[in-house]
Order: structure tokens, then C-alpha cells, then sequence
């Protein structure tokens, strides 16, 4: 069995406590127009040519034995602040048995591990492996099922049936907004955010202006930019 990643990257501060490494796994159900990590959208193996001509390879196929001991060079360090290890993406519940075999080889090292997910997998792949986790990011992208799939391209009902099993699982976790302009970023929509999460905590992420940077470098055009109202 093998995992496909587009990037590891150590030392990360805002994926989770602590000092971390964040695993960007590739792969994602979703088309959210805002993505800002679009060479994480496709499984297969891409290429991102910048300006000045140099190529990035983006695809790296791991063993589950074979990243956990990649990621455990870091383990004291972590250890230390009170981080870990976060799955991120693309969307990290798109290769579950991958994350299924590696989680157990992680744990057994003693490194906590976080996720950031879209929450758009089937139910009992998201039980499976959240119940197995120490902390989630649970992305809130839309609260509107028409607006969501316009915006995102999926079914709202998948997500938030995942959302409230994770509110009732006892797993820790947090809410994360990304505040599209136009899009998600009204009070009324905070209001409904809020509404969703209950008592649970609410992070209302900036729009990032830099977003469509890396699509240029894949030949595609950023879709939030021909959607938006002039």
C-alpha cells in the first residue's frame, strides 16, 4: 500500500499545537473556487513550472513505514512543544486506508496527530479515521446546500452529517471558516456559522489575496476569479 503526498513540510506553528509536521495529502472530492492548493486537487502525479522556468514535481508515493519514519526524525521536537503531526491536503480523508495503516505506526512513536478536513468523505470513513485522531480542523465552507455546491462542488448533507457525529465524538476539535469575499464572508453568514457550531469554537480565516498564485504554474486559470461579480 502505498500513500501519495504533494508536500511534507516541517515546523509548521498554525496546523494544530506545538511545533508540527504538516503532511499535505493529494487528492480532493471538492473544486472549492477559492482552493489556494490546486496541485493538491488531482491524485496523479503533476508538474509546476514557474516563471523563471524551474519545474516542481508535485507527487510523492510513500509506504505507510516509510513516512512514519520520515516523520518520527522530528519526534523530540515535538514531543517538546506539545505538537505532532497534521494531514492536510488536498483532502486527507480521500486516501483513508493509507491513513488507517500509518496512523497506528505514528501513535506508536508517541507523536499526537491532528487533521484539516473538508469533511467531505462517507460517514464511516470519517469515523474511522477521526475517532483515531487527537485534534480536527473541521473546515465550514457554506451553510447554504445550493451555494455550497455551486461554490465547492459537492452535497452539504455529506459534510454536515460528519459534523455532527464529530461535535457528540469527544474528539477535540475547532471550526474554520475560510471568509471568501462575496461568497461566505456576510454577518448573516457568521450568524449561521455560528449556528452550526453551537458551543464549540468558531476561526474565521482571512481570505488569503495570493490564492490563485500557483495556477499559472499548473496552466489553469483560478476559478475564483471568473466567478466573482466584476
Amino acid at each position: 500500500m502505498k500513500g501519495r503526498t504533494f508536500e511534507v513540510r516541517e515546523f509548521t506553528l498554525h496546523d494544530g499545537p506545538g511545533v508540527r509536521t504538516t503532511v499535505f495529502l493529494k487528492g480532493c472530492p471538492l473544486r472549492c473556487a477559492w482552493c489556494q492548493n490546486p496541485e493538491g486537487l488531482s491524485f496523479e502525479h503533476e508538474t509546476m513550472t514557474r516563471s523563471d522556468g524551474g519545474r516542481i514535481a508535485c507527487g510523492c508515493d510513500w509506504t505507510p513505514e516509510d513516512l512514519a519514519e520520515e516523520l518520527a526524525r522530528n519526534a523530540d521536537i515535538m514531543e517538546q512543544s506539545g505538537g505532532g503531526v497534521t494531514f492536510s491536503g488536498g483532502e486527507p480523508l480521500a486516501q483513508p486506508d493509507f491513513l488507517l495503516a500509518l496512523i497506528p505506526l505514528l501513535k506508536a512513536k508517541g507523536i499526537g496527530l491532528a487533521i484539516e478536513t473538508s469533511g467531505y468523505a462517507p460517514h464511516e470513513t470519517y469515523k474511522s479515521v477521526v475517532s483515531r485522531l487527537d485534534f480536527v480542523y473541521q473546515d465550514l465552507k457554506h451553510h447554504d446546500a445550493e451555494a455550497f455546491r455551486k461554490w465547492c462542488g459537492g452535497d452539504l448533507s455529506v459534510v454536515m452529517r460528519n459534523v455532527e457525529w464529530l461535535k457528540s465524538s469527544g474528539v477535540e476539535h475547532a471550526f474554520r471558516v475560510p471568509c471568501i469575499p462575496g461568497v461566505n464572508d456576510g454577518e448573516a453568514d457568521r450568524r449561521a456559522f455560528r449556528s452550526i457550531a453551537g458551543d464549540d469554537r468558531v476561526e474565521f480565516l482571512p481570505y488569503n489575496p495570493a490564492a490563485g498564485a500557483k495556477y499559472p504554474m499548473l496552466g489553469r486559470e483560478f476559478p475564483l476569479r471568473s466567478l466573482l461579480p466584476s
